[in-house]
């Protein structure tokens, strides 16, 4: 048990100190291994075959300087600070829209109100 707990060391030294496998007396062939894949493929849950397509795909609202929340557009930045209410009053665009069957939702929440609120695309 000693030994696991002290290869796992090393082979963390090793990825925090990439210098030190090409020193002598170091075995680095532990390191050339393939890695797991980290997402399901094929017809496994999360795999590209299972995931769902949405045909009607409908992009994200438009920017409108009516509304411009903390002006991120176009893939810049904004201002970075948050305290907006959303929707605004009068914007139709970011109502609330519940995800269908076709819109995939993951773990993170800021993401699905995002989407939820038409800032991203619901699918």
């Amino acid at each position: 048990m000693k030994n696991i707990a002290i290869t796992s060391l090393f082979v963390a030294s090793a990825s925090a100190f990439p210098w030190v496998v090409n020193q002598p007396g170091v075995d680095s062939s532990l390191l050339g291994r393939k890695v797991r894949r980290q997402q399901a493929g094929g017809f496994q849950n999360g795999g590209a075959a299972t995931c769902p397509f949405n045909s009607d795909h409908k992009g994200a609202a438009p920017y409108n300087s009516k509304y411009p929340y903390n002006g991120a557009q176009n893939g810049v930045p904004g201002k970075g600070v948050g305290g907006y209410q959303v929707p605004a009053p009068g914007d139709t665009a970011h109502q609330y829209v519940a995800p269908g069957p076709n819109d995939i939702r993951g773990p993170c929440p800021g993401l699905n109100a995002a989407a939820n609120h038409n800032f991203l695309s619901h699918d």
